[in-house]
């Protein structure tokens, strides 16, 4: 694995959860850095002693603040690349090894994972409002987007510095793909495992997928890169 990889993880109340991620990135990448997200429960303490470097907010900012705020701390080494995976357990870390090989076998400059083949792992709801917003950003973008609400991704240490992001919430994917299509970033898809836990996750798939539909729209007509 390359060894100029950080990997960011933002972090909501997943202390049950976290440990086992850091310590199952460790081998693969050069740091592991945690935003805790203002969580109410142990996070912070289980990322720490898992051996992550943790920033913790002293209150709940959402998902893209906290994912900001990471790979500002990311981009202070100036990494090659920066893997982004979220911290509930729905992200794989034995996945990770496939982004990084389309990163660097394909000169791409964004990978992200992919979990809509898998169809019959993922909840109607998911499945559909996720299919749907992927149509919408594909259209946006001129770029075929399979998952776009995925938030397992390789960004290119350089592409990284580049992208002026502004969202707080669960649109900071959308605005990602849009500024990264608008400065003709090469951005390619790897399928991940799809995995699923109950009460893991705090996205609500019809109304989060309505609100990142309208902030992406702002992003491409009113926030041009």
């Amino acid at each position: 694995m390359a060894s100029r990889i950080v990997a960011v993880l933002p972090a909501l109340d997943c202390e049950k959860t976290v440990g086992r991620l850091v310590r199952a990135l460790q081998p693969q990448v050069e740091r592991v850095i945690v935003v805790n997200d203002g969580s109410r429960d142990a996070t912070a303490a289980a990322a720490r002693a898992a051996g992550a470097e943790v920033e913790s907010l002293p209150e709940n900012r959402g998902k893209g603040f906290a994912l900001r705020r990471g790979l500002e701390l990311a981009l202070a080494t100036r990494p090659a690349a920066i893997a982004l995976l979220d911290a509930d357990g729905q992200h794989d870390p034995g996945d990770l090894p496939a982004l990084v090989a389309a990163w660097q076998q394909e000169g791409l400059d964004l990978v992200v994972g992919t979990r809509l083949q898998d169809r019959d792992a993922i909840p109607a709801a998911r499945f559909w409002t996720n299919y749907i917003g992927s149509r919408i950003l594909s259209w946006m973008t001129g770029i075929e987007l399979h998952d776009s609400q995925s938030g397992y991704r390789l960004l290119d240490g350089e592409l990284a510095a580049r992208l002026p992001l502004r969202a707080d919430g669960y649109a900071i994917e959308s605005e990602m793909l849009i500024k990264a299509a608008a400065r003709g970033a090469r951005i390619g898809h790897v399928p991940i495992r799809t995995i699923y836990n109950d009460g893991g996750s705090h996205f609500q798939p019809v109304l989060d997928t309505f609100r990142i539909s309208c902030a992406a729209i702002y992003f491409k007509v009113f926030d041009a890169p």
